[in-house]
């Protein structure tokens, strides 16, 4: 069986990548920004928007009939099947207050996946930046 790759595509402004790409990518990408943000680093708001969409662009394509089809065992990762954390979850978790947390996540460059909702690698960071800082 053969799979036509189409190549990303770099325009003047912007890039375009395939969707089969998108998550993999991500993968590799979130996991740099975890190494970075544990070292203390922040994310500037256009990466991290540029990121999300990535993301988002990613498990859609995981999710739907085309990348349903092309999906292999190693493509398939805790991380897209896990259930999102609410920010009453989560603020529980770290004993703050909903505002706060929402504090925290600006200050570590972590977005809410929805409103009221926290992807759980996000959860998972901000635990633990909270637990060194405490």
């Amino acid at each position: 069986m053969t799979t036509s790759h189409r190549p990303a595509v770099i325009e003047a402004g912007g890039v375009f990548l395939p969707a089969e790409v998108c998550h993999p990518l991500w993968l590799a990408l979130r996991a740099q920004l975890a190494r970075h943000r544990a070292d203390g680093g922040q994310v500037r708001p256009e990466v991290a928007a540029a990121l999300d969409a990535l993301r988002a662009a990613g498990l859609e394509h995981l999710t739907s009939a085309s990348g349903h089809a092309e999906r292999t065992p190693a493509d398939i990762g805790a991380p897209s099947t896990r259930a999102l954390v609410t920010t009453e979850e989560l603020a529980g978790r770290l004993g703050v207050t909903g505002r706060h947390l929402r504090r925290l996540a600006a200050q570590h460059g972590v977005t809410a996946a929805a409103r009221g909702l926290w992807h759980p690698d996000d959860a998972e960071h901000l635990a633990r930046s909270h637990r060194k800082a405490a």
